[in-house]
C-alpha cells in the first residue's frame, strides 16, 4: 500500500519510516523496507532542501536504481523518470523496468550527491544520495537530516555527519562515457 492509499484510508499521514532512540539520542532511521534504505519526509509538512535520503549499496545504477524505485512506487505512487549524476554512477541504463513500468533516466554532469524523482509533471522530488561507502552511523544520520523540516543542501548535509566527500564532479577522474 502507498502512502497516498494509507492518507486515504486513515485520514492521516503516517511516516514512511520509523525512528530509534541511540545511546545518545539521536534520532536514527529504521528503514522498513531494508532493500532500498530510503527515507521520506511527510509531504504534509513543510520541508526544507531536500525530500529524504537514499543509501545505495554499490555505485552500480543497472544494480540499484530499480530497488529505489520499486521502494518509492510503494510509497508514493508510479515513478516517471531519474535524474542521476552520471559521475557518481557506473553503469547507469537509459531506461529501467520497474514492476512492469518504464522509468526513464537522464544523466547530468552536476547533480553532487542528489537525485531527482519525477511523480507527475509537476511532482519532483529532492533525494540526498548518501555514499555507499559511508560509515553506517554517519549514513544513518545524515538520512535523517534529509528529512527534517529546514534541511541543508546534500553536500552540507553529508559534511554535519562526519561524510567526507568533494562534489562527484571534483572526485572522478574517469572520462564520461558517451550519452549515444
Amino acid at each position: 500500500m502507498n502512502e497516498r492509499a494509507r492518507v486515504r484510508e486513515t485520514g492521516r499521514v503516517e511516516p514512511a519510516f520509523t525512528t530509534a532512540q541511540t545511546a545518545d539520542s539521536a534520532r536514527i532511521p529504521e528503514f522498513p523496507d531494508r532493500q532500498a534504505r530510503l527515507v521520506l519526509g511527510r509531504r504534509d509538512v513543510g520541508h526544507g532542501r531536500l525530500d529524504g535520503g537514499w543509501w545505495p549499496r554499490s555505485r552500480d545504477a543497472r544494480a540499484q536504481l530499480p530497488g529505489l524505485v520499486a521502494g518509492l512506487n510503494e510509497r508514493l505512487g508510479v515513478v516517471l523518470r531519474l535524474a542521476v549524476d552520471v559521475l557518481a554512477w557506473d553503469e547507469i541504463p537509459r531506461r529501467i523496468m520497474v514492476d512492469g513500468h518504464v522509468v526513464r533516466v537522464g544523466w547530468y554532469t552536476d547533480m553532487n550527491h542528489l537525485i531527482v524523482v519525477t511523480l507527475g509533471r509537476r511532482e519532483h522530488l529532492l533525494l540526498l544520495v548518501v555514499p555507499p561507502l559511508a560509515p553506517e552511523r554517519a549514513a544513518r544520520a545524515a538520512l535523517a537530516l534529509s528529512i527534517q523540516p529546514g534541511s541543508l543542501g546534500a553536500q552540507q548535509t553529508l559534511e554535519r555527519c562526519g561524510i567526507e566527500t568533494e562534489p562527484v564532479t571534483r572526485l572522478s577522474a574517469r572520462p564520461i562515457a558517451s550519452a549515444a
